[in-house]
């Protein structure tokens, strides 16, 4: 009787600590995949950074400055004429006052279009 008492005392025993053990390895697996997938944040916020040093780099250049003030505020160079073409007019040599008009088929065309160019 004593006997089976420590071999089913031991048995739980050792289920215990089967179990513990197993929660211990997995909890440390998952701590590997978040370590992998923070080293994976960390190249992209690293990537992400040297991109931006590179056009901080550009703006802070003379010829971005110079771009932008001729761009944006109509400025020029000396000995250079600023010619501004009102909308209208660009709408006009575009032709987007005159679209094409579209040609309306019957319903059933215009399905066999779609399905079978």
């Amino acid at each position: 009787m004593v006997k089976k008492f420590f071999f089913i005392l031991l048995v739980v025993l050792l289920l215990g600590f089967l179990y513990s053990a197993g929660g211990q390895i997995y909890s440390s697996l998952q701590a590997d995949k978040r370590l992998e997938g923070e080293i994976e944040d960390l190249a992209k916020l690293q990537k992400h950074n040297s991109e931006l040093k590179k056009r901080l780099a550009e703006v802070q250049g003379i010829s971005f400055v110079e771009e932008q003030a001729r761009n944006k505020l109509n400025f020029s160079r000396p000995g250079e004429t600023v010619v501004i073409i009102p909308p209208e007019e660009i709408d006009k040599i575009l032709s987007l006052e005159n679209p094409v008009p579209e040609i309306k088929l019957p319903n059933w065309q215009g399905w066999l279009k779609l399905f079978w160019k």
